[in-house]
């Protein structure tokens, strides 16, 4: 007889995460690994849900728009502190800048300085998509921020800039055999 899956609540789950991280680890400190754990639900969860709301709907994905943002943030720039600036790998940025030079909303030119690297721009048409990006994926995060209050977003937010600027030490961690 095959067992039927249950569906498990986001406080139930939070619980027998408690209960399954003390039995694999009875010191475990269960505030910074929930804070920590739902941060990153949360997160991939908009992530998600701006993917398939907003980016690809448009063509561009988020990745894609990360990549137009920075450009129109910070103006030309050298493709790896691009990369940096965007949150990819080297790897990544070279096939979103290939797509994106595609399509038009960018060019890379010869840096006059060292012709061995490029220069990436915004093309008129990069100007206008990420414009019309930036609107939609805004009021999409209006409504996720909707279910706090503006204390609560306050709050939130400013918790966030601290955490961004709190660097831990390096730590090493033997191998799982």
């Amino acid at each position: 007889m095959q067992k039927r899956t249950q569906r498990v609540g986001p406080a139930e789950y939070e619980e027998l995460a408690h209960k399954a991280a003390t039995e694999l680890y009875p010191d475990v400190d269960f505030t910074a690994m929930s804070m920590c754990f739902n941060l990153i639900r949360v997160t991939n969860r908009i992530l998600k849900d701006l993917e398939v709301s907003v980016h690809r709907p448009s063509g561009i994905s988020f990745a894609g728009y990360q990549l137009l943002f920075s450009l129109k943030t910070v103006g030309q720039v050298h493709p790896n502190l691009l990369a940096r600036l965007a949150g990819v790998s080297t790897a990544s940025m070279s096939s979103l800048l290939n797509t994106l030079e595609r399509y038009g909303l960018v060019t890379r030119e010869p840096d006059p300085s060292d012709g061995r690297k490029a220069i990436v721009s915004l093309t008129d048409e990069g100007e206008s998509v990420v414009a019309e990006l930036c609107m939609n994926n805004n009021q999409r995060e209006q409504e996720w921020v909707a279910g706090l209050t503006e204390t609560e977003a306050s709050i939130l937010t400013e918790l966030l800039k601290k955490l961004l600027l709190h660097r831990p030490q390096p730590h090493t961690v033997r191998a799982v055999s």
